[in-house]
């Protein structure tokens, strides 16, 4: 007759339950990964109307841009900067830009058209550089 150890036993129907119950578990998280949690909507990017943006609006998309690398940084300073309170426009007309704040719409395309002449009209390459690279990211 042989005798066989009580604890031993209890040991090995807990170890062959436990491998049971480790197939039941992964055969749960293979049906969780089945199914979608979480969706994220798609976002259509639509274009933005550079004609009526807000300072605000454009350092944010600006700083954005920069950051994903699809702008360098002189364009980014350049859009990111202060308006001033007068500039001259490419007629040689003084537009006062006093009334603009963070919270205001402002033409930031024709702006910078105009700014981009007079840097070219004045022939300074280095600013009109600037200015071209500031353009083709409005004109995106």
């Amino acid at each position: 007759m042989e005798i066989s150890s009580l604890r031993w036993s209890t040991h090995f129907l807990q170890r062959d339950n436990s491998r049971n119950s480790k197939i039941e578990k992964s055969s749960q998280q293979e049906s969780r990964h089945g199914q979608i949690a979480f969706q994220v909507p798609e976002t259509v990017d639509s274009p933005v109307d550079f004609s009526a943006i807000t300072p605000r609006d454009l350092r944010e998309l600006a700083w954005q841009n920069y950051q994903a690398g699809k702008i360098d940084q002189e364009t980014y300073a350049t859009l990111s900067e202060e308006l001033p309170t007068h500039a001259i426009d490419a007629q040689g007309q003084l537009i006062d830009l006093s009334q603009v704040t963070d919270e205001t719409g402002f033409d930031f395309h024709d702006y910078y058209r105009n700014q981009l002449e007079i840097a070219m009209s004045l022939g300074d390459t280095r600013r009109a550089d600037v200015l071209r690279s500031v353009m083709a990211f409005l004109n995106v």
